[in-house]
């Protein structure tokens, strides 16, 4: 296969003053894509990067859920005492604008499942209730919750 252009003839363009026109232009060209390219296109925002420390702030994201959850649901009749454990695939996400001074956005945690264990348990009716408060807090499907005493 020959190739387009020896090298042989690019030192000789070079050395030309058109070639040093078409050098000195294609390295304008170059500087100003690098230099303004993110003004015209490309990703406008950012979103945050995991901490070091995400799995803790996992953890303290599922144990203020477990803690709002579990006193709702101590106030459906029937439930009595109760304990949960909300497990989550992601913790909350914060999408900022391009110099990290504004926040353009707030995901909330993805749970995965739900875990509640109650006195009344037991009860179809109260299991009902639970399954449909949780699902309905947490828009999960009701087979990613679990009720029993």
């Amino acid at each position: 296969m020959k190739a387009l252009i020896s090298f042989g003839e690019i030192k000789e363009l070079l050395r030309s003053e058109k070639g040093m026109k078409i050098l000195f232009a294609a390295g304008a060209a170059l500087i100003l894509v690098l230099a303004f390219g993110g003004l015209f296109g490309g990703n406008r925002s950012k979103t945050a990067e995991p901490a070091a420390g995400a799995a803790e702030e996992l953890s303290a994201c599922e144990s203020r859920l477990e803690q709002r959850l579990a006193e709702i649901l101590g106030e459906i009749e029937g439930v009595g005492n109760v304990r949960v454990m909300v497990t989550l695939d992601t913790s909350e996400q914060t999408e900022y604008g391009r110099n990290a001074d504004m926040r353009l956005s707030v995901t909330a945690p993805k749970v995965r499942g739900v875990i509640v264990v109650c006195d009344g348990g037991d009860s179809v009716t109260v299991r009902e209730k639970v399954i449909n408060a949780v699902s309905g807090v947490f828009g999960i499907n009701t087979l990613r919750i679990s009720v029993t005493r």
